[in-house]
């Protein structure tokens, strides 16, 4: 059990990690130092969690809302996949039971096997005839989750989807202070609310401007932040990151650009006054997927391509698609305030921080995430 949760937990010298078996959620990934455990940088919500094929709107409607979110909310936590599709659904697609970020978000996961340090897992969504295979598996000696997921279309059809990672940080990642996220990120925008107004390169603002310096939470409430980059189309392995100096922690997703080139950031910073929110969450997003647009495919249509990438993806008749990431965790020098770049070199994961700082080096298997 994890904060009252079915889940399960897998774990080597370096790492545990636990997964929900509710949406297969990403809920806590902590580094095992010399000192003891580390903190768990994903989001734990401040409202009462619950499975969310639990949820009833006319039972739970006061404390997680009524629309097309509510289910989400009820049980969402950490890491969230996104699939098939990343957003709202529509108004039809809703009346017919479909839930905010996708059907994913509303199943149990099926547990397919489990040792010590790996598990595997399948969601089958039924509504949209598609289903995600996932596999989680961890190597001694090494603080690296490694993670594998393969979508099937079981359609004789060729369809458009959405496939998007939703990690999603909470306190201490929170403070203006000292935290630092960072990516492999270029041009971004403010969405199609704000008609694609431009906002220049990553991470856009100048240190202290609350409101484009995407790099640090906000320090006022009430706020929120959401904005959309494209991922640096010159290198092959992109990153997102967020460190806590004060804690000196690090956290870092590692992932192919094939499999996802678009970043959206979303941050809460006690500004939603409806439930569950109430005025008083706060979290950080730093999503990454295949999809740059929210929504279904009726809002892919509408805008199919942006600085010359498809924003969409599209999973052919009775056909199969894998990707793949990294979840890499350190501990760091005092000081160290940015992550520059991730490289694969070899059988290690070279991190560049901060000006001055030797690049932290993390063992890795590359059979196990092959960058081609």
């Amino acid at each position: 059990m994890f904060e009252n949760r079915n889940a399960w937990r897998i774990e080597n010298d370096r790492l545990r990690v636990t997964i929900l078996e509710g949406g297969g959620q990403l809920a806590e990934i902590v580094l095992k130092t010399d000192s003891g455990d580390s903190l768990n940088p994903l989001w734990i919500p401040p409202w009462p969690s619950l499975d969310p094929w639990e949820f009833d709107a006319g039972k739970h409607g006061e404390i997680y809302g009524t629309d097309s979110e509510a289910a989400l909310l009820a049980g969402i936590m950490g890491h969230n996949l996104c699939f098939d599709f990343w957003g709202a659904p529509s108004e039809t697609e809703y009346r017919q039971g479909m839930a905010y970020h996708g059907e994913v978000s509303l199943l149990a996961a099926e547990m397919i096997s489990q040792d010590e340090r790996s598990l595997v897992h399948k969601l089958d969504l039924k509504n949209s005839a598609t289903a995600i295979t996932r596999t989680m598996r961890l190597a001694d000696g090494q603080p690296v989750l490694y993670v594998e997921e393969t979508a099937l279309n079981k359609l004789g059809l060729d369809r458009p989807f959405g496939w998007v990672q939703h990690p999603t940080f909470g306190p201490p990642f929170l403070d203006p202070e000292h935290t630092f996220f960072d990516a492999s990120a270029t041009k971004g925008d403010l969405g199609g609310d704000k008609n694609y107004e431009p906002l220049g390169n990553w991470p856009v603002g100048p240190p202290g401007h609350p409101e484009r310096d995407y790099r640090r939470f906000a320090p006022e409430p009430p706020s929120q932040k959401m904005a959309f980059f494209l991922l640096d189309e010159g290198r092959d392995v992109q990153f997102v990151s967020a460190i806590n100096a004060e804690h000196r922690l690090l956290i870092a997703y590692v992932f192919l650009r094939k499999d996802s080139p678009w970043m959206m950031v979303w941050e809460e910073n006690r500004h939603i006054q409806l439930p569950p929110w109430n005025g008083e969450a706060m979290t950080r997003g730093m999503e990454f997927g295949n999809t740059r647009i929210p929504g279904t495919a009726k809002a892919y249509f509408a805008k199919p391509e942006m600085y010359g990438t498809r924003t969409f993806g599209w999973l052919d008749s009775k056909a199969e698609i894998t990707a793949r990431y990294m979840v890499v965790m350190a501990s760091v020098p005092e000081g160290f305030e940015a992550v520059r770049d991730v490289r694969l070199i070899g059988s290690e994961i070279e991190i560049t921080g901060s000006e001055g700082f030797e690049p932290i080096r993390i063992p890795f298997t590359p059979d196990w995430f092959p960058a081609e």
